[in-house]
């Protein structure tokens, strides 16, 4: 399988903009109600502000536009009707399911601007989208991590993403849902931080996206200083395990659930924070096996999309898009696996 990623921000730009990459997911530019944005790595670049409304619903026009720079990607890679898999946080999936169903469903037709690809004019795409399945992610997240750990019987799974953390014990027929934890994610930690540097520090007019780049690269300019951020990262991650997910994992699993598996495996964007993965093995790495899976970004993405298979036994066109705060995966499978 394979997935290809992009940040999940946006900024409206109706400038041309010519000849900036020969790879279409760096030079996203779509068209929205017939406002231009530029999407994902060129809003970083070009942008003056680039966002995106945190666990945004499928009615805004942040989740549409990130939606059809998606659709617009995968157009390039599969160029036929789409068996798709979308999904939300456990807390808002009933609520959101059907709208996103019927959003997805159906024909497209996308504006995007190739000019910034060095054509010489926009260009209009067709994509549809045959079948729509809507789940949670924290089980997106378990049908990839049981598949990539060939995992028999039961184990916990924990997803931490930037807007939400979430976890559960899943068994071979799906998840437990008395199990199932849903709260803030890493953005709890890149909040704080930003709280503690501006009491010393200019910020300026940084989103909390742009900051979340320096707070994973461990480092900041500001006021033309380089500051180290490695520090403070490892007091407000350590603040955000205390205060949200260790109460949560000890006031919703109970002793009998350890006693069912001895595996947890961690997933998603915060699973690349060092410090936070240590505070896990601190308090359960006594009685539990702790492992990060590999590529953990990609697990919800690729997790859909395992989803979309199992629904069409179609691999060519079974695809899953991980619609996320902080980043958009897109994961398909590829010419070999298809066979």
């Amino acid at each position: 399988m394979k997935s290809l990623l992009f940040p999940s921000v946006l900024e409206k730009h109706n400038d041309e903009l010519k000849n900036l990459s020969s790879n279409l997911i760096q030079s996203l530019k779509v068209y929205h109600e017939d406002t231009g944005y530029v999407v994902g790595e060129l809003a970083m670049v070009e942008g003056k502000s680039p966002h995106k409304i945190v666990n945004s619903s499928p009615d805004d026009k942040d989740y549409q536009v990130l939606a059809k720079s998606s659709l617009v990607v995968l157009n390039k890679i599969i160029n036929q009707p789409l068996i798709l898999t979308v999904g939300f946080p456990y807390s808002t999936y009933q609520i959101f399911r059907e709208d996103a169903a019927n959003f997805f469903k159906g024909k497209h037709e996308v504006k995007h601007d190739i000019f910034t690809l060095g054509k010489n004019k926009g260009q209009n795409v067709g994509i549809e989208v045959e079948s729509v399945e809507v789940i949670p992610e924290i089980i997106g997240c378990s049908l990839a991590v049981r598949s990539k750990k060939k995992v028999k019987g039961g184990c916990f799974v924990v997803n931490i993403g930037y807007g939400t953390f979430e976890a559960c014990l899943t068994n071979d027929y799906g998840i437990v849902d008395r199990t199932v934890i849903s709260r803030p994610g890493i953005r709890y930690a890149i909040d704080t931080a930003m709280r503690e540097l501006s009491q010393k520090n200019y910020l300026g007019l940084r989103t909390e996206h742009q900051f979340d780049s320096s707070f994973q690269k461990g480092s900041i300019i500001l006021s033309r200083k380089k500051i180290d951020l490695a520090p403070v990262r490892k007091n407000v991650l350590r603040k955000y395990f205390e205060e949200i997910i260790s109460p949560a994992i000890r006031n919703t699993w109970q002793d009998d659930d350890f006693s069912i598996s001895s595996d947890l495996y961690i997933a998603g964007g915060g699973a690349h924070y060092e410090d936070l993965i240590d505070y896990f093995r601190e308090e359960f790495g006594d009685f539990l096996n702790i492992e990060v899976i590999d590529d953990p970004q990609y697990a919800v993405s690729q997790g859909y999309c395992y989803r979309s298979y199992r629904l069409s036994d179609d691999k060519s066109r079974s695809v899953g898009i991980d619609i996320g705060n902080a980043q958009t995966v897109i994961s398909f499978y590829d010419e070999e696996e298809i066979g």
